[in-house]
């Protein structure tokens, strides 16, 4: 008989937005962005009439979580019921004694993974869910060492087994030594499962070995400007004796830009804003959360009052900041000519760039922010 299933992982509620260096008030918009989609994902479960939904971890941020956003989440998964939610607690949202997980009110419908082993929970006649909890922020262990499926009894057909887990796939266990829950594609299908429900990286991805399907949602939302990747939540299709039909369904409200913007040619700060407002149009950008990274060789005459920058252009977008990468231009010919310190300094770095061609780079930053700071400017280190 079909069965469906609804799957995401990784929502992080009440995440602080904090990588992103984003003024509070605008954490606080993205913030609530995040409860709109968990509202979004409820709604597409009941449109598309899944069987259940499971979610593997990180579904908040404990450190941040305020009882109001528990609240709200007990609320939303109660108005799916008798739909079963299936939860697998990863490193954000550790599942240990003093977390809600143990210590909260859910409704009937939701099913908790609170122990560090893996668990079978039946889903149909045709499918059972294997699941474990991280009860910590850095768990380390790879859930499936030493685990074996029950062998089949002789009572008839046994339900297919499915992975519900946050955990870190490598190619080998070598990689990193402070992976998350690190297991191998490899691993789930010699542990007997041919289809994985995984949590933990925020960028979609279908992995497959041998006859095993490995599935990762990624986040349903980006959190920072690390993350332009497609982002939604996967939903699956099963049949007894099929392979699993996996289709990604994007989902983001949320959109995360870096952007260059080259200021050769800027003699002044009104060309400059003129080429930041026509590649925010163009680009349509007034919903985007956009940083912008000023680059190239800027004019002597062009000021770069990043505030002024920002305050001037912030209406064409739904949050930038500016960053300064621009190197300053400077006429090195006539500033060696000058009976002055500086230009002493630049005669000696004009030479020091003709001889030591090996530290070339080197003495090339040297003068950039040298004569930076006979200007006066601010230096940002590159």
């Amino acid at each position: 008989m079909p069965f469906s299933i609804l799957h995401f992982s990784d929502l992080h509620l009440d995440a602080a937005f904090a990588k992103s260096r984003l003024p509070a008030k605008v954490a606080r918009r993205c913030r609530e962005q995040l409860r709109q989609t968990l509202r979004r994902i409820m709604e597409i479960a009941k449109y598309r009439k899944a069987d259940a939904i499971t979610v593997a971890g990180d579904l908040f941020e404990r450190e941040h979580l305020t009882p109001d956003t528990a609240t709200f989440l007990a609320h939303e998964f109660a108005a799916l019921a008798p739909t079963p939610i299936f939860i697998a607690p990863g490193n954000h949202d550790a599942a240990d004694v003093s977390s809600i997980y143990q210590r909260g009110h859910w409704p009937e419908n939701v099913n908790i993974a609170i122990k560090p082993a893996l668990t079978e929970w039946r889903l149909s006649k045709d499918y059972s869910l294997w699941m474990a909890a991280h009860l910590g922020p850095s768990e380390r262990q790879n859930f499936l060492k030493d685990f074996h499926l029950p062998e089949p009894s002789a009572r008839g057909a046994q339900p297919l087994p499915i992975l519900l887990l946050h955990a870190s796939a490598v190619i080998n266990h070598f990689e990193d030594s402070r992976t998350h829950a690190p297991l191998t594609l490899e691993e789930i299908r010699n542990a007997g499962f041919k289809l994985a429900l995984l949590g933990h990286y925020h960028t979609s991805r279908v992995l497959r070995h041998e006859n095993a399907i490995t599935v990762y949602p990624g986040s349903p939302e980006p959190l920072g400007f690390n993350e332009n990747a497609k982002h939604g939540v996967a939903w699956i299709e099963l049949n007894p004796d099929q392979e699993p039909k996996v289709e990604m369904l994007p989902l983001a409200a949320l959109h995360f830009d870096t952007i260059e913007i080259n200021v050769e040619g800027c003699e002044q700060r009104e060309q400059l804003l003129d080429k930041i407002t026509a590649h925010a149009r163009a680009q349509e950008l007034s919903t985007h959360f956009v940083r912008l990274k000023l680059v190239g060789q800027a004019a002597p005459t062009l000021q770069l009052d990043l505030d002024l920058i920002a305050s001037r252009v912030e209406k064409f977008f739904g949050y930038v900041s500016i960053e300064n990468d621009a190197r300053a231009s400077f006429d090195l010919p006539r500033l060696a000519e000058e009976a002055t310190v500086r230009g002493e300094f630049v005669r000696d770095m004009l030479a020091a760039l003709a001889h030591e061609t090996e530290k070339k780079a080197l003495y090339s930053e040297a003068l950039q922010y040298g004569l930076q700071a006979f200007e006066q400017e601010e230096i940002t280190l590159r």
